[in-house]
């Protein structure tokens, strides 16, 4: 044993020592004894905390190890299927079983002299791409089948019984035909582009002694512009970009593949060229969108813009989305999120005009009126809030542990419920179930929020979604006052949602007016998805009548409603004629 004279004594010695200074007297020998045991007690709970906190240490090294072993598997796996099936043909029948077990084969499958990889019926999943709600239950929706249009067109194979086989076993009479047995799939035959030439006849006279006269056939079209793409060419450019999210440069891919190898830079043009077309019909889209007497709800999301000449290269731009009661959907690109950026779009909707929107900060900055005082740019008095973002911060809370939060959950769904029954109803009749049967379930809420926020601190996921509930209350409340209104900005947030998706594809665009080219584009092929009409019919027709020259004052005819409006009528004009 160590003692305070840093003296080693074995467990004999130690008695001995201390029999003797208890037995002479020598108290100070003694004490000197027990400070020693003491000293080295503490050494040894040292000792054991620190092996406690390596062993703690060794677990999470344990724990991250099992995690990269499971890691290197799956790293393992994905590339023996690259390995085994990159050289299948050379593989032992042991390899080739464990190629398809790779694959998810059954044992019996992987049995056989020669095993096949893997092919099942296929089955309805859930979207991989689409952020999944949490919580264990979760409502089902309905089937859904897979429809084919009329339109489609249709191949039939005829296959006949052989000749020998049409007599019946039985009596030996031919057997009559009923109702044949079909199996159906869906073939993809890739698109085509076709080259069309005009050969314009050129006449002249050769008689002798003739002045020689000379006549050009004119032209069966007359465009004011002349672009070696047709305008269905160009709807292709816009259609893909905006809604498939397709970047211009894969394009250039898709049509090399098609038998066409456009210069970058000459796709980039025809796109310039296209949206600049069309970004007079999106101006008139977003003013109509403006111009609700209801209200206007806007949101949106950000984009990086190049810029060569700042020292990152590129800036943080922002693209916005509007909508209204019309199924008109309006995009505009913006240099930052200042709320300078929009305060002219704002103060042109209509003082009568509700406003939705979320929390940013910029709505409630003042400006000057028409009166001479300083409102918030969203006036309170007309500003709507969103249902969907206080939910979204209570379903967090719940998410993380807090089951406190599953009370304000469960009220909000009783909210969306009752607006369920009675979506695609009369405003009167919204309105009336929204008094009757919302405004009790939003009164036991807010009494909820009130009293829970009152026992809880101001720190913590459930302190935040409580007091946003609380400061969002009056606009909240506001979009129950009349059956027009919408009790959050889903709408909105579902059409960003799309150009969201996109920048994943595209990631950045080149410049501040190559973002207001895009918002154009959107606000366009957004507002045909919406109005359920054909985005290539539509940006095929508008484009071949702004190219052959459109009057300025028929612009609005153009507008994806109005143009729908047009073909509708057209359709029942030449069915009754």
């Amino acid at each position: 044993m160590l003692l305070d004279s840093g003296v080693t004594a074995s467990t004999d010695e130690l008695r001995e020592r201390l029999e003797a200074g208890l037995a002479s007297g020598d108290a100070a020998a003694v004490l000197s004894i027990f400070d020693g045991l003491r000293s080295q007690q503490s050494e040894m709970l040292a000792q054991q905390s620190e092996m406690l906190a390596r062993q703690s240490e060794m677990l999470a090294q344990q724990s991250e190890l099992r995690k990269e072993v499971e890691w290197y598997q799956r790293r393992v796996q994905a590339l023996q299927r690259v390995l085994f099936g990159r050289s299948s043909e050379r593989l032992s029948k042991e390899d080739l079983r464990q190629l398809v077990f790779l694959y998810g084969a059954t044992p019996e499958e992987a049995a056989v002299e020669d095993p096949l990889l893997v092919a099942r019926e296929p089955a309805d999943v859930e979207p991989e791409e689409q952020e999944r709600g949490g919580g264990s239950k979760r409502k089902r929706r309905p089937a859904q089948r897979m429809t084919v249009a009329e339109s489609v067109e249709r191949v039939v194979t005829e296959t006949s019984v052989p000749a020998a086989e049409r007599a019946c076993t039985s009596c030996g009479h031919e057997m009559t035909a009923i109702e044949p047995r079909e199996h159906r799939w869906l073939d993809y035959v890739p698109a085509k582009i076709l080259e069309r030439i005009e050969r314009r006849e050129v006449l002249v006279c050769k008689t002798p002694g003739c002045r020689c006269d000379a006549t050009t056939a004119e032209r069966a079209e007359v465009r004011v512009v002349e672009p070696r793409v047709s305008p269905s060419l160009l709807a292709q450019l816009v259609e893909s970009k905006c809604d498939d999210a397709l970047p211009i440069h894969r394009q250039c891919d898709q049509f090399a593949r098609l038998g066409v190898q456009f210069p970058v830079n000459t796709l980039y043009g025809h796109w310039a060229y296209v949206t600049d077309l069309l970004e007079p019909i999106a101006d008139a889209v977003f003013g109509a969108v403006l111009d609700d007497e209801v209200y206007v709800a806007m949101d949106d999301t950000g984009l990086d813009v190049l810029d060569p000449s700042l020292e990152s290269g590129k800036f943080r731009g922002h693209l916005w989305c509007f909508c209204g009661t019309t199924p008109l959907v309006a995009y505009r690109f913006t240099r930052s999120w200042k709320a300078t950026e929009i305060e002219p779009w704002l103060h042109g909707i209509r003082e009568t005009t509700a406003i939705q929107v979320d929390d940013y900060a910029g709505y409630s900055k003042l400006y000057p009126d028409a009166r001479g005082g300083k409102l918030p740019l969203v006036p309170r008095g007309r500003r709507l809030g969103c249902m969907m973002h206080v939910r979204r911060r209570f379903h967090e809370a719940m998410k993380l542990g807090d089951k406190r939060a599953g009370f304000a959950v469960e009220q909000i769904r009783r909210l969306y419920e009752i607006e369920e029954s009675v979506r695609g109803k009369p405003p009167d009749e919204r309105l009336a179930a929204r008094q009757t049967k919302s405004v009790p379930v939003l009164d036991v809420f807010d009494a909820w929020v009130d009293d829970t926020r009152a026992k809880l601190g101001t720190t913590g996921h459930l302190a935040e979604a409580l007091g946003y509930a609380h400061d969002q209350r009056e606009f909240i409340r506001r979009c129950f006052s009349d059956g027009r209104f919408e009790i959050d900005n889903g709408r909105v947030e579902r059409a960003i949602r799309e150009p969201a998706l996109g920048r994943k594809n595209f990631l950045f665009t080149g410049s501040l007016a190559a973002g207001e080219r895009l918002a154009a584009a959107y606000t366009l092929v957004q507002s045909c998805r919406a109005l359920g009409v054909s985005t290539r019919d539509y940006l095929i027709d508008v484009i071949t009548k702004i190219a052959g020259g459109w009057p300025a004052r028929r612009l609005a005819e153009l507008m994806p409603q109005r143009w729908a409006d047009g073909r509708a009528t057209a359709v029942v004009v030449n069915s009754s004629g």
